[in-house]
């Protein structure tokens, strides 16, 4: 038996879903619902589910931040968007995060029919894990979620490094890891214990007393080699972090 989970602010848009489907049809067992992204993570964390369908934009979260959350900590979800938005960006988006399906509001319930047909199909053929111990299959996703978590964060680690030169917007970074800029900066944030900000001035700085201890470069020229172009705010921020201006590092180092 299979469970499926359907995501929509709007309660009445949910509940309409809820009902208008014979869900037994498909051999579905709990529908549960969520109006939210943090009630949809919730019942992820708590509830066995295997597929969902979920609006797109909502407040606090939108449909393809959630999904791109679920990939990670539940990558074998299927999810099916149910959308007003006919936008290219939107569904080009929801493809790249692998989306079963992506279709219109007012539903059409006989595609919708045809959409859940072969997706249960595609989900029975799976292999089943009832055989193998719970507490092993926990350890295997646990430790395939971490995996990805910890790519994704070198992934950032290993751009900013590369370009720690010039000025690194939080949003390029994303785009180098295929990932939404808010959910990339919380996922840092909770794997690292920085702020990507944070981490990109610690990393300057590092860099910054590299130079200054190692080279005669003159103050200005190290404060252009680690992305600050402003001689006055590299000293202001080397300071605050130091506790001492990059001439006094650097003769303190002498």
């Amino acid at each position: 038996m299979l469970n499926v989970i359907l995501v929509d602010d709007e309660v009445v848009a949910v509940n309409a879903l809820k009902r208008r489907v014979d869900w037994s049809k498909y051999g579905i067992e709990h529908v549960y619902t969520a109006n939210s992204m943090q009630q949809a993570q919730t019942l992820f964390q708590n509830e066995k589910i295997d597929f969902m369908l979920c609006d797109i934009e909502m407040p606090q979260g939108n449909g393809l931040d959630l999904y791109e959350w679920v990939k990670i900590y539940y990558p074998a979800v299927e999810c099916i968007y149910v959308s007003c938005h006919p936008e290219y960006e939107y569904i080009r988006k929801a493809l790249q995060l692998g989306t079963a399906d992506y279709i219109l509001k007012p539903i059409d319930y006989e595609e919708l029919d045809q959409i859940l047909t072969q997706l249960i199909e595609r989900l029975n053929k799976q292999p089943e894990l009832e055989e193998i111990p719970e507490t092993i299959i926990r350890t295997l996703a646990e430790k395939e979620s971490k995996e990805k978590q910890d790519n994704v964060v070198h992934q950032a680690k290993r751009y900013i490094l590369q370009h720690i030169q010039e000025n690194i917007y939080i949003e390029e970074i994303a785009d180098q890891v295929h990932l939404n800029a808010q959910y990339l900066m919380r996922l840092f944030k909770k794997e690292t214990g920085l702020s990507i900000l944070e981490y990109i001035t610690d990393e300057r700085l590092k860099l910054a007393k590299e130079l200054l201890a190692k080279t005669d470069y003159p103050i200005n020229k190290v404060a252009d080699s680690v992305g600050y172009g402003n001689y006055s705010y590299f000293t202001k921020i080397f300071k605050k972090n130091t506790g001492m201006t990059p001439a006094a590092y650097r003769q303190n180092q002498k």
